[in-house]
């Protein structure tokens, strides 16, 4: 098979309308499992893949570590590092009052897109000929 089409093939994978472009959702989901506890970037990852926050079998590990940074950039989440624990040190995250307010703001933002999913759906489906 050629390179070209191992690339289409790949790209026709990672097309959002399969659910892999919505790397935005991995932020309320770290803020979700920080709000319950800090936790070391690896132990973050184990739990969202625990607690079925994966679309898919394997949590973007590089994508989480990304958005980690991001919301440490925007001061939602900060870190400090753990030296008296076996091993290299290693960064706590915990989520700050502004994360715990973006926390919030995201439940009403997913309830708003989850009616007009709804909605989108039946359309969809009215559109196919499959009904209600």
């Amino acid at each position: 098979m050629s390179n070209i089409r191992l690339r289409l093939i790949s790209e026709e994978d990672k097309c959002s309308c399969k659910g892999y472009n919505l790397d935005k959702l991995i932020q309320p989901q770290i803020l979700i499992v920080l709000a319950k506890q800090d936790l070391h970037g690896y132990s973050i990852i184990q739990e969202l893949e625990n607690n079925g926050f994966v679309l898919g079998e394997k949590v973007d590990k590089t994508g989480v570590y990304r958005a980690l940074k991001t919301l440490e950039d925007k001061g939602m989440v900060h870190f400090e590092w753990v030296l008296d624990e076996p091993g290299p040190a290693k960064k706590k995250y915990m989520i700050t009052e502004k994360g715990v307010e973006c926390l919030n703001n995201w439940v009403q933002t997913l309830e708003n897109y989850k009616e007009l999913l709804e909605k989108i759906i039946m359309s969809a489906k009215n559109v196919l000929g499959e009904g209600v």
